[in-house]
């Protein structure tokens, strides 16, 4: 037995064993490191913003996959690019990694319209706009004051359930009175578009024209930015209009044309004149 692992046979076979297990070994890590990409990283890019063809491109590239997770609606959110990603930009991935994405949809889903006739209009706007909708407002002569009458989308009544597009302007109908109310117009030099439709709406008024010829608005961000830095009719003691009336907007980008200071007669942005 000990003169057998002495023989030369036995140390050729020793050898032989030894340097097919280090060669086994090597092989299974050499094949490891091959699959995995052990050591070779991919910064993940940037897509929001991108449609989805750009993406496309992009990561074939960049020998990276893509799906699409989720597909949501954003009435002011440019239709068809991406809002989300998962990994996030500059994380270091494998090649073929997939990356997980959220677009806007193009075309707005599809809602029950709410019912909101009979009830007052701080109520009204509220159901309204927990719904995704818009809301514009008229007025006309009747017993139910500041209550809704009708509710309407692109000059047609809709009932209680129809079927509309998520994000519609709906136009209200509210109750004004017996007699001819007016309203002072509000203060609204230096509100965004979003916040001077809210006080207007606040006041019983909408928007009228919207002016951004001298509003150097370079992107979407920056047009929902812009400042209001004139308007008409002025904010004035003398200077009440009718309920339901309309007041002209001009914006700006440019913050020096912007006055930032409200004249002291604006204390109340809505005072009922009789």
């Amino acid at each position: 037995m000990f003169n057998f692992l002495r023989s030369k046979a036995f140390l050729i076979n020793l050898v032989a064993a030894c340097l097919f297990c280090l060669l086994a070994v090597w092989g299974i890590f050499k094949f490891i490191n091959s699959y995995t990409l052990h050591g070779e990283t991919i910064s993940v890019p940037s897509l929001e913003g991108l449609t989805v063809s750009e993406v496309d491109e992009i990561l074939k590239e960049k020998k990276l996959r893509y799906i699409i997770l989720d597909s949501i609606y954003i009435s002011d959110a440019e239709k068809g690019i991406v809002l989300e990603q998962n990994p996030s930009p500059n994380d270091l991935v494998k090649e073929n990694r997939t990356i997980y994405i959220t677009t806007s949809k193009i075309v707005p889903p599809k809602i029950s319209m709410p019912n909101v006739v009979d009830m007052s209009l701080r109520l009204a706007i509220a159901k309204i706009e927990s719904y995704g909708l818009k809301v514009k407002i008229q007025h006309r002569p009747s017993e139910c004051v500041n209550c809704v009458l009708k509710q309407e989308i692109d000059g047609k009544e809709v009932k209680p359930n129809d079927k509309i597009k998520k994000g519609s302007v709906v136009l209200l109908t509210i109750g004004s009175g017996t007699s001819n109310e007016r309203v002072m117009v509000p203060y609204l030099i230096s509100l965004t578009k979003e916040d001077a439709e809210g006080k207007l709406m606040e006041a019983s008024l909408n928007i009228g024209f919207s002016d951004y010829e001298n509003c150097n608005c370079k992107t979407p961000e920056d047009t929902l930015k812009a400042k209001v830095y004139r308007q008409s009719p002025v904010r004035s003691q003398s200077i009440a209009i009718n309920m339901g009336s309309s007041v002209d907007l001009y914006f700006t980008c440019d913050t020096n044309l912007v006055n930032f200071n409200p004249p002291v007669i604006d204390t109340l942005s809505i005072d009922t004149v009789n």
